[in-house]
């Protein structure tokens, strides 16, 4: 679950630092001002580079048309916020993990072809059902933990290098629950016994708070009794997978539970050992290694830390990665090179560290295009983005003096012009079916509404086809014109990371290199509408919004039809006495933050769907034409108390909107990272409560009236079914495919709307990024190595021949080793 502001993407031509302004949660929402500025740095590659940087020449280089160009020691560039917090073991934010990928090392990462392969691991072995995983450190002196003085950290006077206990330390402290990890699930989902160890933490801290329920947990039975109770409550996925019906928590299991004995972590520190055991078949475990949870700490640093381990202090985390973090203040954010590990053995050329230094001044989050283009022509930065927003800057650089050139074909031969699409963030259109609410006053936190306004859009939203009509009502045109100057929303630039599918297009192929969403998901989405599998897979396309924008007409053949599933849902006696009568209108408070600069936009937009909703052209004062629908901006929350009311400052749900742009990256490479998200007791549970239930009622049309039916549990049903199939993986995404189209279409609670990894990219850069790592998962994605900085920028053309070496690389490099390179 990665989170937040200083993201950094990786592109074929370089790595680039893209700050995002406003809150974005792996796991979360991001604004559109936050997006908008995301594209204007997405390849800046390079700002405010310095002037006294000592050079060298490439050499080495697997691509010849780089050796012998000088090259820059030092990278400066540009971030508009600090560190927000290096403790990995807890944080899901991506703009934390932008800076510890490259200050501590895991077991495995990916080469710059995607490829896993071993890092800290030097080999890598499974049993036959992929229930059982071990890995072997590399016997080397280099793995050495560092402070932030790059020196080797002693303890009792001893050099402490990394060892296998490091990560059996690391898990256990993900899994203590005073800690708060927002990674936890990690865990809990995969591993065996990490439920049991996480709800024993649990007794433990609400005992320590005095909390009854946790206090009268007096006996070992009572604690075995509880956490078996637990178990079936919020983590069935365990429970089913852990026979706990049969093998159920004892008395005599909670001293090996509170000893983490069994924890599926074992580790034998002389042998350099590390085996992880699972609830169940996942042979795509390897892949979650990437991500923070499982980078090793350190334990005797970690207890004499206590509390302070991992804030933004640079002396708060140990390192062994690449680099170490020798500054962090207000002025700039700094990494130095780590000596040792360019001294490690060169397997798989993980000792290229190009760059001895990284330089991030921190700048004001008011700077421009304009701005950005201007610090380059004046040689004070080594990249900028070029966007139409830059009048100057475009007819320069894109347009050129007699105004032939596009951004396709710009006039300036250093303009590097492509398509990227890499797999970023996917976000969607979240309806949320039940809001949190105060226990006492029963109030949700930030309705503007009475508690029984809440009740009756709740009521409202059980129903399918009011859920239907609210995402039909989507204005594509409204939504997307904001992200240009000129409010055109048919540029490429307004609709290029748009997407119809929550599993991006090109995330996993199958074992026969089929990919998902072109082979099974359009598969599925064909026999549902009825239509070829071709005209399926051209109705999804990227970019554009035509296949799925709605007519006026259209939404309010929609609306039509949900008010008459209202009208027999209130006439059905027995309904209405369970669960109350609909009124009209149906107030539907929609994510938006009074103070933030996007408000203006996210009440256009919201009221634009008002008027599809209703019928109406003019919405009147006080939209009181707003008589079935009234989609209202939720401005209550603000940003001072946004983490209250988003329930991200820890304990569980509490997202309270009625509707909410939210978003997810993947943690792992297989469609299960996305799809969980929806389940009954799934990832998003912590976000949405009405996921944390038992049974959410949906009532559906059953032709001659209306039905109660649990489609929640169809869903999730479908991708429980896909999770046990680990043999075939055809079989495997099929059902993720059912259930996918299912989520979209039938539940429709999320509809996909972009992901911020794709789109067209324009710029020029002194930066090449073609031996850095890449990844549709995990943090590998964030690493500097391989990262070269040169004194000139490259060319169109030189980039275009680069680029056709390294696909030719990767073809060549993927058919010799597979995706997955880590097992003899």
């Amino acid at each position: 679950m990665r989170e937040k502001n200083v993201l950094i993407f990786f592109t074929y031509e370089c790595k680039v630092i893209n700050n995002h302004y406003e809150s974005q949660r792996k796991d979360g929402k991001q604004t559109m001002k936050s997006q908008i500025k995301s594209l204007m740095i997405l390849a800046m590659c390079g700002m405010l580079v310095g002037c006294n940087s000592k050079y060298g020449k490439v050499s080495g280089s697997p691509y010849d048309l780089l050796n012998g160009r000088t090259s820059k020691k030092a990278y400066e560039t540009l971030t508009t916020s600090g560190i927000g917090t290096l403790n990995y073991l807890v944080t899901s934010e991506a703009s934390d993990a932008d800076h510890f990928a490259n200050f501590v090392d895991g077991l495995v990462t990916h080469n710059e072809f995607g490829v896993l392969e071993l890092n800290l691991a030097e080999s890598a072995s499974h049993n036959a059902d992929y229930t059982e995983f071990s890995f072997k450190l590399r016997n080397d002196k280099n793995l050495v933990w560092l402070t932030y003085q790059g020196k080797p950290y002693k303890y009792n006077g001893q050099t402490q290098y990394v060892k296998a206990g490091d990560f059996l330390a690391s898990a256990k402290a993900v899994l203590t629950y005073s800690n708060e990890s927002k990674t936890a699930y990690m865990y809990t989902d995969f591993v065996r016994g990490a439920a049991e160890y996480y709800l024993y933490t649990r007794i433990l801290d609400g005992q320590a708070k005095g909390n009854k329920t946790f206090t009268n947990l007096t006996t070992d039975q009572k604690k075995a009794d509880w956490i078996q109770k637990t178990l079936l409550a919020e983590y069935p996925n365990v429970y089913e997978a852990g026979n706990y019906a049969k093998n159920k928590v004892t008395a005599a299991m909670i001293a090996d539970i509170a000893a983490g004995n069994r924890l599926g972590v074992k580790v034998d520190d002389d042998a350099g050992t590390i085996t992880y055991s699972l609830l169940s078949s996942a042979m795509y475990f390897p892949t979650m290694l990437t991500y923070s949870p499982f980078l090793p700490v350190n334990q005797n640093f970690y207890t004499e830390k206590g509390s302070s381990f991992g804030t933004s202090a640079k002396d708060s985390i140990l390192y062994c990665g690449p680099y170490y973090l020798s500054q962090s203040d207000e002025t700039a954010i700094v990494y130095s090179k780590n000596k040792t590990y360019a001294k490690r053995a060169d397997i798989h050329g993980y000792n290229s560290v190009h760059v001895d230094k990284i330089v991030m001044s921190i700048a004001s989050a008011d700077i421009d295009y304009s701005y950005i283009r201007q610090q380059f022509e004046n040689g004070n930065i080594d990249g900028f983005t070029i966007s139409p927003t830059d009048d100057v800057g475009w007819k320069k650089y894109i347009e050129g003096p007699d105004g032939t050139g596009t951004y396709d074909k710009p006039f300036n031969g250093l303009v590097n012009s492509r398509l990227l699409d890499t797999i970023g963030y996917a976000y969607g259109s979240n309806i949320v079916m039940e809001r949190t609410k105060d226990s006492n006053s029963k109030q949700s936190y930030s309705s503007k509404g009475s508690a029984d306004a809440v009740a009756n859009t709740e009521r409202a939203l059980r129903l399918q086809s009011v859920r239907v009509a609210l995402q039909s009502a989507f204005d594509y045109p409204t939504y997307y014109a904001r992200k240009t100057s000129d409010g055109d929303s048919e540029s490429i630039f307004a609709t290029q990371e748009l997407v119809h599918t929550y599993v991006p297009e090109g995330f996993v192929m199958d074992n026969n290199e089929n990919e998902y969403v072109k082979t099974y998901y359009s598969k599925e989405l064909a026999t549902r509408k009825g239509i070829t599998q071709d005209e399926a897979y051209a109705s999804i396309e990227r970019g554009q919004f035509k296949t799925r924008m709605e007519t006026k007409e259209q939404v309010w053949e929609k609306v039509q039809a949900a008010q008459a599933d209202i009208a027999a849902y209130n006439a059905d006696a027995a309904l209405v006495a369970k669960y109350g009568a609909i009124t009209y209108p149906i107030n539907i408070e929609y994510f938006a933050i009074k103070d933030g600069s996007d408000y203006l936009d996210d009440v256009e937009f919201i009221n634009s769907m008002n008027k599809r909703l209703n019928n109406i052209d003019d919405l009147g004062k006080d939209d009181v034409n707003c008589k079935i629908f009234h989609m209202i901006p939720t401005d209550k929350c603000n940003s001072n108390n946004y983490k209250t009311v988003d329930g991200s400052s820890g304990g569980g749900a509490a997202f309270d909107y009625s509707a909410v742009m939210w978003g997810w990256g993947a943690d792992y490479g297989d469609p299960l990272t996305y799809l969980n998200t929806y389940t009954y007791g799934g990832d998003w549970g912590s976000i949405f409560s009405f996921l944390k239930q038992d049974y959410v009622p949906n009532i559906v049309n059953n032709g001659s009236g209306v039905e109660e039916k649990d489609l929640l549990r169809e869903y999730t049903d479908l991708v429980r079914q896909g999770a046990k199939e680990n043999k075939n993986l055809t079989t495997r995404y099929t059902y993720f495919a059912q259930a996918e189209v299912m989520l979209i279409n039938d539940l429709a609670i999320y509809m996909p709307q972009t992901n911020n990894g794709q789109g067209w990219a324009i710029s020029i850069s002194k930066t090449a990024g073609y031996e850095t790592p890449t990844a549709n998962y995990g943090i590998s994605n964030n690493r500097l190595t391989g990262l070269w900085v040169l004194k000139d920028p490259l060319t169109r053309e030189e980039r275009t021949t680069l680029r056709e070496q390294y696909e030719a690389n990767k073809k060549a490099y993927i058919e010799a080793h597979g995706t997955i390179n880590i097992y003899d």
